[in-house]
């Protein structure tokens, strides 16, 4: 009798594969939220500054308003992936799944505060009214560092085959990081920086469009992020 409720190992197995296949897919939905709310802060540090100027404010106001951005994205991208870990716990059981502490806020919120600490303190040290292309600069050093964070959170989130929307994002966005400093470094033409994050933006909203237009994987799966 206690066999009958166990279950066979097969059905066992087979359980266990439902289980990780819904939770690919709930991260992929989760994925697809953190591609579109950093897709407006990205729009906001890189393309608001006409905006900003048009509504007269500082380069502190301005710097203000895209760490406003940044953290609405954040907490957002937090709220997300703490739905798919509470929706989910079954994976535990299955494969220990740390993408569940490198996307928790104990890690992503001092990684955001140290970002931004350093960004005041370059400010309070060096002033705003200097180079741009200084500026420029640490915000795209900033990028290369989070990149390299999010390219191993997507690798530990879909361990074996990474969605091609992810690879498609985070490709993008290192080619793009990547090449702004180098043009930060030598030839800084602003059209490269339009071109390459324009790019990078719409893609990141194709990748968010896509990730959230999955198939729940079964009928009798109604869960969303």
């Amino acid at each position: 009798m206690a066999d009958e409720i166990a279950g066979s190992p097969l059905e066992i197995r087979e359980v266990a594969q439902r289980a990780l296949v819904l939770q690919r897919y709930l991260l992929r939905r989760a994925w697809g939220v953190l591609f579109a709310t950093w897709s407006v802060a990205l729009f906001l540090t890189n393309f608001g500054a006409p905006f900003e100027a048009l509504l007269g404010l500082s380069v502190v106001e301005r710097i203000a308003v895209s760490t406003l951005a940044s953290g609405a994205a954040l907490t957002i991208t937090l709220r997300a992936f703490r739905r798919v870990r509470d929706t989910v716990e079954i994976r535990r059981l299955v494969n220990d799944g740390k993408w569940r502490r490198v996307l928790g806020y104990r890690v992503l919120v001092p990684a955001w505060v140290a970002v931004y600490a350093i960004l005041f303190l370059s400010i309070i040290l060096f002033g705003v009214q200097g180079d741009p292309f200084v500026l420029a600069l640490f915000v795209h050093v900033a990028y290369a560092a989070f990149w390299a964070f999010y390219y191993y959170a997507l690798g530990l989130s879909f361990e074996g085959k990474l969605p091609a929307e992810g690879k498609a994002a985070l490709s993008l966005f290192g080619v793009a990081t990547a090449v702004s400093i180098l043009n930060d470094l030598s030839l800084r033409i602003t059209g490269v920086y339009v071109l390459l994050w324009g790019a990078t933006i719409i893609v990141w909203v194709a990748s968010a469009f896509y990730a959230r237009r999955q198939p729940v994987p079964g009928r009798e799966v109604d869960l969303a992020v």
